[in-house]
């Protein structure tokens, strides 16, 4: 009697453990390398695996008038590399600020970011600390039926002066992969960032 007790126990154990996990397509970065300009700034970018969640900080030392960001992203399918997607974009800080304050869009995803931490609001921008803590995308179960895919993103910031002469302030560069993975603290999907109707 004991004995099928304790077999009924497992078997529910099992099933609630079953339950909680769920399929999730998620980041595992193999390799994060950054550099900064010390005299302008400095950052630090850390993920944390266990508890899948970025925290970046960076100390501005004096303030900087004008900045682009250039990115680099490259996604391969993992089973069939010549299905290969690649990105090559520059954009200029003060312009998504500007997006930010006058778009409904721009609004709703800054304040997304916000929520995280002390972020960027003002341009020129100013000398201080700003850092983003736990910050975790949205996520959906759905995203498991996708195939798994590595990863390489090249992060690129240029202080640009009067005459728009570049000068790096920035270079990072992550390389990793997406897993399917079992999952027990997934996080609320992408519906979870509309805002809320009383």
């Amino acid at each position: 009697m004991l004995w099928n007790g304790l077999a009924v126990l497992q078997i529910v154990l099992v099933l609630c453990h079953g339950a909680l996990a769920e399929k999730m397509l998620r980041p595992k970065f193999k390799d994060i390398k950054i550099w900064s300009e010390e005299k302008m700034v400095s950052h630090k970018v850390v993920y944390d695996h266990a508890d899948p969640h970025l925290n970046f900080s960076m100390e501005v030392h004096q303030e900087l008038q004008d900045v682009d960001i250039h990115l680099e992203a490259r996604i391969s399918n993992k089973l069939d590399p010549t299905y290969t997607t690649t990105l090559n974009t520059t954009i200029n800080i003060c312009r998504i600020l500007n997006f930010a304050n006058k778009s409904p869009v721009g609004r709703f995803v800054h304040g997304f970011i916000r929520e995280y931490g002390n972020i960027i609001d003002t341009c020129p921008i100013p000398k201080g600390s700003y850092f983003i803590n736990k910050f975790w995308w949205p996520e959906d179960p759905t995203t498991a039926i996708l195939p798994e895919f590595d990863f390489e993103i090249f992060y690129q910031a240029n202080l640009l002066d009067a005459s728009k002469k570049r000068t790096l302030i920035m270079n990072d560069h992550f390389t990793g992969e997406f897993t399917v993975q079992d999952v027990n603290n997934l996080k609320p999907g992408i519906f979870a960032m509309l805002p809320k109707t009383a």
